[in-house]
């Protein structure tokens, strides 16, 4: 075998040996798609950059006798046609010095080369992080900067099952499979002592996930981490395929799954290039999930009603529920009739979501629940819905919020909502329970001009009718909320004159707003608090605030 670059220090006068650095195998082709400047490696070279190898199948079979913190490099402006074997296993490498499979900058480039692009022939997975037979531990695999690609639509871009842990995929672009990624289950374990059968904590950041024929994602486990990515086109069966589909877990409950700063679009389209299934769903048994800071979008016209934007519900024959559920920051706009959806949930906030839907048919811009439950489901209760912006268009009627169906402890608060149609069938919201089973209704505005007829409440008429009869909804008005730009998604507000402004719930208004600024004492109604972008006006500060933890990043 070659020799590698590793290097150790034996310190005699100590008796101590130093750790060795991590050793890298480097790797160039030039097939379809390369850099014109590519030079091709061997097989017979010494895996070096300056005489790398060649085959993606030597590459593959390498990964296997890694040193922990070892590394497969793949040249940037290089391309590989890939057939043959799936399998990426490797016993060795740990969550803190994982295994990298990655790039370099080959010696004949010039700086503006492409990722690595490895693109799958024989419709197989692009990358199998599976061991055969009966399931052994595994961690510590770090992909990044690579693309992936199928020219058959079929086979996983990255396919994870018998207990493999600490995975994360950065900068992958993954186009053209069956599905792009799918965090699947575990055989039973072997007599291996560290084997829980379970695929936990795969981080997925600053990925494109694209056409992938049924799903972009599929799968969950405890510690899941969707970030920063873009998933576009992916799906093609109306109903059951999705940009993001959190399933089931082998294990049963899943907890902490961060679904952060995506982009959804164009989800599952039919031959006319119409959405027909839901961009982001997750059904099974979760418990803290937090959905923040998406964009889920669809363009007006091409959204079938049933395109929904977010929906955390049940969709098997079996138990489900969800727990501790966070839908927050996120900004839909244009999905189907339900833009965002929960049932069987419990102890769940919805809250600074910017919610947008200019479609030709009615909506509901947050419904919970969205479906009926099945039998074991999680009865839902405790749910809070606050601090949501939502204008909804000129189509068919519809509703603002939806709470109700089942349980007790919820609260619907500080929410701004324009109608701009004309359909008197439109309420702002629908609460179908006894008034006892809800904590706080109060600090709304909901504002429908052009539909005189329609109703504050479903079944109960104006405003003023629903706080004669409950009592609820004392200090919320029918005022325009003054939204900036309606029409281009903008849902601040417009002056500080604005009707929305300082009139939220003094103490039960979300304590963060849209950005993940704090709000101030006379907290707004709606998902913007007026004022804080001045935090940044003196141009010293560069950068922007990551939401929710307050930390500034350039």
């Amino acid at each position: 075998m070659p020799v590698r670059y590793t290097i150790g220090l034996i310190l005699i006068s100590v008796g101590w040996l130093a750790p060795s650095q991590a050793a890298d195998w480097y790797f160039c082709d030039c097939e379809s798609g390369a850099d014109p400047d590519c030079v091709v490696g061997s097989d017979s070279g010494d895996g070096t950059a300056s005489d790398p190898w060649q085959s993606f199948e030597k590459a593959r079979t390498a990964f296997g006798s890694l040193a922990a913190g070892d590394g497969i490099r793949f040249c940037r402006g290089g391309a590989w046609a890939i057939s043959g074997g799936t399998r990426w296993v490797n016993t060795s490498c740990r969550a803190d010095l994982p295994c990298v499979v990655g790039d370099y900058t080959p010696g004949w480039g010039t700086g503006n080369e492409g990722r690595p692009l490895l693109r799958r022939t024989d419709g197989s997975h692009g990358f199998a992080l599976e061991d055969g037979g009966n399931a052994e531990h595994e961690e510590g695999y770090l992909f990044q900067n690579l693309d992936l690609r199928s020219t058959t639509g079929t086979g996983n871009g990255f396919f994870l099952y018998n207990d493999i842990d600490d995975v994360e995929i950065d900068n992958v672009s993954i186009d053209g499979f069956g599905i792009g990624i799918h965090l699947a289950g575990s055989n039973p374990c072997s007599a291996d002592p560290e084997c829980d059968g379970q695929n936990d904590r795969l981080v997925l950041r600053d990925a494109t996930i694209i056409n992938n024929h049924s799903q972009g994602w599929l799968g969950a486990s405890n510690g899941t981490q969707i970030l920063n990515s873009t998933f576009e086109g992916n799906g093609s069966t109306a109903v059951y395929d999705h940009n993001i589909y959190l399933s089931g877990s082998s294990g049963g409950q899943t907890q902490g799954i961060v679904v952060r700063g995506n982009r959804l679009y164009r989800s599952t389209l039919d031959g006319g290039g119409v959405c027909q299934g839901v961009s982001m769903v997750v059904h099974g048994e979760h418990r803290d999930l937090l959905i923040e800071n998406n964009d889920v979008l669809e363009d007006v016209g091409f959204a079938g009603q049933g395109c929904w934007g977010i929906a955390v519900d049940p969709g098997y024959g079996s138990p489900e529920g969800f727990i501790g559920v966070t839908v927050r920051g996120n900004r839909v706009s244009n999905t189907g009739n339900t833009l965002i959806g929960v049932a069987a949930c419990q102890q769940c906030v919805i809250e600074n979501n910017v919610i947008v839907s200019a479609q030709s048919y009615g909506a509901i811009a947050i419904a919970a629940p969205d479906r009926g439950l099945g039998a074991g489901d999680l009865e839902q209760s405790n749910v809070v819905i606050r601090n949501n912006s939502i204008y909804l268009g000129d189509g068919g009627g519809g509703t603002g919020i939806v709470l109700g169906g089942q349980g007790d402890q919820h609260s619907t608060l500080s929410n701004a909502i324009h109608y701009a149609g004309t359909s008197s069938s439109f309420n702002c919201f629908r609460f179908d329970l006894p008034t006892s089973a809800y904590d706080t209704i109060d600090y709304n505005i909901c504002h429908s001009p052009s539909a005189p007829g329609a109703e504050w409440v479903d079944g109960h008429g104006s405003l003023s009718s629903w706080v004669t009869a409950t009592g609820f909804d004392s200090n919320s008005s029918i005022d325009n909320p003054g939204f900036a730009d309606p029409a281009s998604g903008d849902l601040s507000a417009a002056s500080d004159s604005a009707a929305m402004i300082d009139q939220g719930h003094p103490l039960l208004s979300s304590p963060i707003e849209f950005w993940g600024f704090p709000r101030d004492s006379a907290p707004d109604v709606g998902a913007h608090e007026w004022g804080v972008e001045g935090i940044f006006v003196d141009g010293f500060e560069s950068g922007t605030i990551d939401a929710w933890s307050g930390a500034t990043t350039s």
